[in-house]
């Protein structure tokens, strides 16, 4: 229905006016609205009756209006009703238009006398050729002006409200999965937690505490271990390297089993 909906919004008419039907029984409806089209309709644009809605397009005096509106509340439920007005309209009427397009014919006919046409004058050409269609256009919409053009579609009573349903669960079913998600997320999270530290009590090593695999402290290793390296060879602080001092000016001691040199 959205296209047949779509082509009467385009539709150049002063006045126009839309229905929407939801009805019970759905082919009864449809028959009434044939019948009701057949007595009202000064013009029948669309007569369309599918399987599960039904639309109708067509002229209507503008004094049956109202008793119109009556005769579909009498085969089923008006759920919408929208009436608008084509503003393009509003501040013109036949007189004006009809001067209007006696003047673009005669600047027309005039170009036309030229035998050869400058750009200009050929653009110029086209221009009135557009404003001459668009004023045929407005004239015709004009001599409507006492009708108005109707939109009946006729549906299902329960085919709005299932819309609206499968909408809430789709909403309903988005949020169930969200929190399922985040129920997931949080077990996973403490699960891992649990299994490590049951680790932990069996005697795996390297699991939690310092240094372990998913230790804060790992990231110290390699400065613990470049540390270790430089002290083994006497780099570092802890080195316990002998140093052995001579003092040229101090008379040494001499050790056992060495002569005590003469004065």
């Amino acid at each position: 229905m959205r296209s047949q909906q779509s082509e009467f919004n385009k539709r150049n008419w002063l006045n126009k006016i839309s229905f929407e039907l939801n009805s019970e029984d759905l082919q009864a409806s449809l028959d009434r609205m044939n019948q009701l089209v057949s007595n009202y309709a000064l013009h029948t644009d669309k007569r369309e009756i599918k399987g599960n809605y039904g639309v109708f397009v067509f002229s209507l005096e503008k004094g049956r209006l109202n008793a119109l509106r009556r005769e579909l509340g009498k085969i089923g439920t008006i759920g919408s009703e929208v009436e608008a007005v084509d503003t393009s309209l509003v501040n013109t009427n036949a007189e004006i238009e009809t001067a209007n397009l006696l003047s673009y014919e005669k600047d027309l006919s005039e170009l036309d006398k030229i035998r050869v046409p400058s750009d200009a004058e050929l653009r110029r050409k086209e221009s009135l050729r557009a404003q001459i269609r668009r004023s045929q256009q407005k004239l015709d919409d004009l001599k409507r002006s006492d009708s108005y053009l109707v939109y009946v579609s006729v549906i299902p009573h329960g085919k709005r409200i299932s819309a609206i349903r499968s909408v809430s669960d789709i909403g309903a079913y988005f949020l169930k999965t969200l929190g399922f998600m985040f129920v997931a997320a949080i077990l996973v999270y403490y699960g891992t937690r649990l299994l490590m530290y049951l680790l932990a009590l069996m005697g795996f090593k390297g699991i939690t505490g310092k240094g372990g695999m998913f230790s804060p402290y790992q990231y110290g290793g390699y400065s613990s271990y470049q540390g270790r390296y430089y002290s083994s060879r006497g780099y570092g602080r802890s080195s316990k390297r002998r140093v052995k001092r001579i003092y040229k000016d101090k008379v040494t001691t001499p050790r056992e089993g060495e002569e005590k040199p003469e004065e």
